[in-house]
């Protein structure tokens, strides 16, 4: 079940978080899509979550049937395509870096599993549940249509 509360005009980007305590806190965080104009960019160093951002963004827009020209050089914005509703590890298989599960001393569904429960928990744990992930997807088989 999902807790994130919809609304409209409104992006949900994630939960609070305390930085000294380090951990997340139960207050969502909102973005007014009111505030959108035509154009926007992300700036920030390496690592410091402008795809992550980019990704919760367009996905927002999409849930809320705002349209997105996105010009993504990198190729970072196709993992928006990675859809697992049912967050099975056999659905991330074909796409956990073989290399990363080398590294840790697992086999490919080990690893696929590990990152199916991360995903899980990482979901839960913003408010996100998998009823929220058939919506995105819906959305995203309607626009293949």
């Amino acid at each position: 079940m999902d807790k994130v509360q919809e609304r409209l005009a409104s992006f949900y980007l994630g939960q609070e978080y305390e930085l000294e305590e380090g951990q997340m806190l139960e207050g969502p965080v909102h973005y007014d899509a009111r505030d959108l104009t035509t154009h926007a960019v992300c700036l920030g160093m390496t690592g410091s979550g402008k795809t992550g951002l980019g990704v919760i963004l367009l996905e927002e827009a999409a849930l809320d049937g705002v349209p997105s020209l996105v010009i993504d050089p990198k190729g970072d914005m196709t993992n928006l395509l990675l859809t697992f509703p049912a967050l099975r590890p056999e659905d991330f298989r074909p796409w956990v870096n073989p290399d990363d599960a080398r590294r840790k001393d697992m086999d490919l569904d080990t690893y696929a599993a590990g990152m199916a429960e991360l995903w899980r928990k990482g979901l839960a744990g913003t408010g996100q549940g998998p009823d929220r992930v058939r919506r995105w997807l819906r959305w995203h088989r309607d626009l293949q249509l």
